[in-house]
């Protein structure tokens, strides 16, 4: 098999006898891919189907590594955002216990976490604040909460 190394071991009577085998090294011109081969898959962190989710739910899903992901409120979530667009709220399945989403979700004023606490970041009159939500707990952002503006949800972390 070329570029692995093998091992035999014999027994005989007691005796031990080893043997091994190394594939000779590959040039670099062999180890170029062919033009047929399939093209290596290169991950943007880009949210899947984020344009279709901005038509239908009014909020942009920008980037993130993959561990949040939009679900509906009839699925099993650990972060839900309540927002003035929608009123049942956006919710957000969480599978690491570091995980990130940025986004745009106007008028947020609440966020819900179940077992992983969330940073949540929004933006105001052009100016960003972080709110730290514990877990389990419910906490009024935006114009709900301590600046009383209504804000943008730009960021999800959870963090822990």
């Amino acid at each position: 098999m070329p570029g692995a190394a093998g091992v035999l071991l014999l027994g005989l009577g007691g005796v031990a006898v080893a043997t091994a085998a190394q594939a000779a090294p590959r040039s670099a011109e062999s180890a170029a891919p062919a033009a047929t081969d399939m093209p290596y898959a290169v991950e943007d962190f880009n949210y899947p189907g984020a344009d279709r989710i901005l038509e239908e739910r009014g909020i942009t899903l920008k980037r993130g590594d993959g561990h949040i992901t939009l679900v509906p409120c009839t699925d099993a979530w650990n972060i839900k955002i309540e927002s003035r667009l929608d009123n049942g709220g956006y919710c957000f399945r969480a599978t690491a216990k570091s995980a990130y989403l940025s986004l745009e979700l106007p008028d947020a004023y609440g966020v819900w976490t179940e077992e992983h606490p969330v940073e949540a970041t929004l933006t105001a009159d052009g100016k960003e604040s972080v709110v730290n939500v514990p877990s389990n707990e419910y906490q009024p952002v935006g114009e709900s909460g301590d600046t009383g503006l209504r804000s943008v949800l730009v960021e999800l972390r959870v963090t822990g």
